[in-house]
């Protein structure tokens, strides 16, 4: 038992050593994961944003035919796809409600385009937030505030 006293303190800054190193090696591991997932998201979010950024640089031009034609392509439905893999759920949800709106629009050939403005900036405003702005209090026509100049009649 005298044994056990002497080495006691020792064996429980021994072990104590080892668990905070774990935890430790753990946590930052868990740090490299999720910022390796933003900047894969980073990346991924670039792509599906590309077209539409395309249609608000060059809307009386060329801008909204190639951006279609970006939208059929096999790269961009591809990108689509890992966004579906990687993107946050809510970043997904948001996609999703904006390309149903397109299709259902595509359809009926009704379009309206507050409809879509609104859509596109909660997608804008769900990225900011997956990127690390949770707190963010903009809201989805502040987002779009720099692209379009009557935003406030549209929003």
């Amino acid at each position: 038992m005298d044994w056990l006293t002497a080495l006691g303190p020792s064996l429980l800054v021994v072990i104590g050593g080892i668990i905070s190193w774990l935890l430790k090696a753990r946590t930052e591991e868990l740090r490299a994961t999720e910022e390796k997932l933003r900047s894969e998201r980073r990346k991924i979010y670039s792509e599906i944003l590309e077209p539409y950024i395309r249609m608000f640089v060059d809307l009386k031009g060329k801008g909204p035919d190639q951006a279609l034609k970006k939208m059929m392509s096999f790269d961009y439905r591809k990108t689509a796809f890992e966004l579906n893999l990687f993107g946050s759920d809510e970043v997904v949800r948001a996609y999703n409600a904006l390309m149903q709106y397109a299709y259902q629009a595509e359809a009926s050939g009704s379009r309206n385009p507050r409809d879509f403005v609104l859509l596109w900036g909660h997608l804008l405003l769900e990225i900011r937030k997956s990127l690390g702005n949770e707190r963010t209090k903009l809201n989805e026509a502040d987002m779009l505030r720099g692209m379009i100049t009557d935003i406030d009649e549209l929003a």
